[in-house]
């Protein structure tokens, strides 16, 4: 807790001290009724100064997210103290990272007189992509006149994430996929074929409908039927960081890579990741919602990057993969590309995406 005097206390205490001499040395009833008001005022900063704000509280209570680019998040502090204390007035501020703070006013001045605990709430408007780590509570207090001002302030972690938008699709336009190794699927989808493999023990975890209950009746233990895994479709993305995106356009280009994401997750697909001309940005193919939250996390971390580069790793030449670029599609000739989403401007939309409400219709046009 710090304490901030200012210059002017100074004065005010000199200011006090000639009052004080005067009223002393020349008397008279004006003398002793300035002496008087200076006293209230000194009473009045005194108690400003022992106001117990080590005892005040301050909590933040978010809505549960993650939350999407564009949408409202609520934050609501929380301020405790645990005996009442006449308060001129309190300032409570959240310290908002720079990239939050145009978007919402996150600054208070209350007067809590005869309450002891109050919740005070803020919007951060249409919140931009990006994940946001909260920390600092600031609470303020002084006197009514503000010669004398004290903080505190509270470490209360907490973490705003926000994904990319995105738009339902129903198809990819894709004449085929790349399927590619065994996989099973994750639970909620079909985990495997109708294939009976063979016959194993049971281990926790397994389904009571996989139980082989004429083996297990025959046996004394409990056996669990086994299936031919299903061959799994993979599906890669890759984000071309050689275009020249502008700040509209790699935004439209991250919510694209978060539809197709959320498309192939629901449809059971494996996903993996690419980003151009960053090698270590690779995610590789995976299911579950996990994955997903992976995949949508790392989309609402991504910056958008100044270079511009032709240069193209070799380990992307040799994957299919669907591409999302800014470039003309024949610059992709010779590539294994299973799908390619050019973004640019509007004055070409049947050949680039303008906007993601044309997404769904952009990709049932595409062949390959």
């Amino acid at each position: 807790m710090k304490c901030l005097v200012r210059p002017r206390m100074l004065w005010a205490m000199i200011i006090g001290i000639v009052i004080w001499t005067y009223a002393y040395v020349q008397g008279g009833l004006l003398a002793w009724h300035l002496l008087g008001f200076t006293l209230v005022i000194a009473a009045i900063v005194l108690i400003g100064l022992i106001a117990p704000l080590g005892k005040v509280r301050a909590t933040r209570l978010l809505d549960s997210g993650p939350f999407r680019s564009g949408d409202t998040v609520t934050v609501r502090i929380r301020l405790e103290y645990p005996r009442w204390w006449p308060w001129g007035w309190l300032s409570v501020e959240d310290v908002l990272p720079p990239e939050l703070a145009p978007h919402a006013s996150s600054t208070f001045t209350v007067s809590p007189w005869l309450y002891k605990r109050l919740t005070l709430e803020y919007r951060i408007q249409a919140t931009p992509r990006g994940i946001y780590r909260l920390h600092t509570l600031q609470v303020r207090t002084g006197d009514l006149f503000g010669l004398l001002s004290r903080e505190i302030q509270f470490d209360a972690p907490a973490t705003i994430t926000v994904w990319p938008q995105s738009v339902k699709l129903h198809t990819l336009g894709l004449n085929h996929y790349n399927w590619q190794g065994e996989a099973e699927r994750h639970r909620g989808t079909i985990e495997e074929s109708s294939n009976l493999r063979g016959i194993r023990d049971y281990v926790p975890g397994d389904r009571l409908s996989q139980i082989h209950w004429r083996t297990s009746a025959r046996t004394g233990a409990f056996k669990v039927k086994q299936f031919e895994p299903f061959t799994q479709p993979q599906l890669h993305i890759s984000l071309d960081y050689a275009g020249s995106f502008d700040a509209i356009h790699w935004e439209l280009a991250i919510n694209s890579a978060a539809s197709l994401i959320e498309y192939a997750h629901y449809r059971g697909q494996a996903i993996g990741f690419f980003a151009l001309d960053s090698p270590e940005d690779h995610i590789v193919p995976g299911l579950g919602h996990d994955h997903l939250v992976k995949l949508l996390d790392y989309l609402a971390s991504m910056p958008q990057r100044n270079q511009v580069t032709t240069r193209i790793p070799p380990v992307v030449r040799e994957i299919p993969a669907f591409w999302i670029t800014a470039r003309s599609p024949e610059d992709f000739r010779g590539f294994p590309a299973v799908g390619i989403i050019t973004i640019g401007s509007a004055s070409d939309a049947t050949k680039r995406l303008a906007a993601l409400s044309q997404l769904p219709d952009y990709l049932a046009r595409q062949t390959i």
